[in-house]
């Protein structure tokens, strides 16, 4: 059983340590405190993560689109060769029409025995070239719609590449702000180590440690009078000596608890 001595050493001891002045702000030791920064780190090279993968997708679609590109240019100018080909055989129509009229002429001139031959040669050949001028000139108008359309897309296709660049040049500047920031929490975890003498998982264990003793105080509490104080003491023999010797020793190992209530 502890004796009277001892129990009135320990509540000094427990006193003292209250009132002794705080060597660190809470908020450096704090588990809570701990824990939002290790969020924030983790938070950080997620983000440098995912805009690195953003970058390396824009990568993929800027080539994909530089690809599409020049296929779309390709059509184009395929298409202006073939309304240029259109325009020569517009144009060839013509002239055999023309010299389909001459022989009409011609035929004229002989007369309607012997150039009735003529006549009538010259007559279908310009029916052939008059529907021949007109799907040439049908054609023509096609293309142009067509060489139109293509302009356009390849205007759209511009538009992708250079968005494309934009956000990989974006997911670039977020990364290497994402990497700042890892590096500042970083350089603030080892600050914080340094002026506290703690790291985050001993900072959670101390905020652990708080939370039993102040259940502990509230259980205690909540017993009054109405508990047996030998009942008590015989419950908390196994933590005291160990408390004692702690709180009297600070250089004492925290884990250390072998000895005995006494």
């Amino acid at each position: 059983m502890a004796t009277p001595n001892r129990t009135r050493r320990l509540a000094n001891l427990l006193r003292r340590g209250a009132n002794e002045k705080q060597e660190t702000p809470p908020s450096m030791t704090d588990g809570a405190a701990w824990s939002l920064h290790g969020t924030a780190l983790r938070r950080s090279r997620e983000a440098a993560e995912a805009a690195q993968a953003i970058a390396a997708h824009s990568a993929k679609q800027r080539s994909a689109a530089d690809v599409l590109h020049d296929r779309v240019h390709t059509a184009a100018t395929r298409a202006q060769e073939l309304a240029a080909g259109f325009g020569r055989v517009t144009d060839a129509f013509e002239r055999l029409g023309l010299v389909a009229l001459n022989a009409g002429l011609e035929g004229a001139r002989l007369g309607e025995t012997q150039g009735r031959s003529l006549l009538l040669v010259s007559d279908d050949v310009r029916s052939h070239v008059a529907r021949g001028s007109e799907s040439a000139r049908e054609l023509t108008a096609t293309l142009g719609d067509v060489a139109a359309d293509v302009n356009k897309l390849q205007s759209y296709v511009d538009q992708v590449r250079q968005g494309a660049q934009d956000a990989s040049q974006e997911a670039a500047r977020v990364a290497a702000a994402a990497s700042d920031a890892e590096r500042a929490l970083v350089e603030l975890e080892s600050r914080i180590q340094h002026a506290t003498g703690t790291d985050a998982q001993t900072a959670k264990l101390v905020a652990d440690a708080s939370e039993h003793a102040k259940a502990l105080v509230s259980a205690l509490g909540a017993l009054g009078s109405t508990a047996p104080p030998r009942l008590v003491r015989n419950a908390l023999r196994p933590a005291l000596a160990p408390l004692l010797r702690m709180l009297a020793e600070p250089s004492a190992p925290f884990g250390d608890a072998d000895e005995g209530a006494g």
